[in-house]
């Protein structure tokens, strides 16, 4: 092969790889919005001003409120659960009747843990958590970088085993 053409193959390659490093470097996350900023999907039917703002950041609606223990510290708990994105897609969830699903909630992403405190057990609590207290930029399976997330969550007990 004359030096001509391996220098120009060469030369491709090379401009290839580089152009590739650089548009990597260019790709940013979504950006973060606000919860007071966020739209929701109308089937979420998700009226910010009907939810109580936690000092974190973290909104909570109790749709019944439970009847009984209330939830404090960090124990285990027994869920049922459905995840969505603002856009309405749910993107995780346990429901009846399968067994509810045991969980520490020290393992749980920050706005479960501040956002369940003062549950109580039989209740019924939809969260608003933005995305610093959930999965942040880095996203998790099909949650997307900076999404806010909404929970509807009935708390079945706690003290259970993992």
């Amino acid at each position: 092969m004359p030096f001509s053409r391996l220098f120009r193959r060469t030369t491709f390659c090379v401009s290839t790889v580089l152009v590739a490093a650089c548009a990597a470097d260019t790709v940013t996350s979504p950006q973060v919005i606000p919860l007071e900023q966020q739209t929701w999907a109308s089937a979420l039917q998700v009226n910010l001003a009907q939810f109580t703002k936690l000092n974190d950041g973290v909104y909570y609606l109790d749709a019944p409120v439970g009847t009984g223990a209330v939830l404090s510290g960090t124990p285990t708990v027994s869920v049922f659960y459905s995840g969505f994105l603002p856009n309405g897609t749910k993107f995780d969830e346990r429901q009846l009747p399968s067994a509810a699903l045991c969980f520490r909630l020290t393992d749980l992403i920050a706005g479960w843990k501040s956002g369940m405190q003062g549950m109580k057990v039989e209740g019924k609590r939809r969260l608003l958590i933005p995305s610093s207290l959930g999965y942040g930029p880095s996203g998790n399976g099909p949650i997307p970088a900076n999404a806010n997330l909404l929970f509807e969550i009935t708390l079945k007990g706690t003290g259970c085993t993992p």
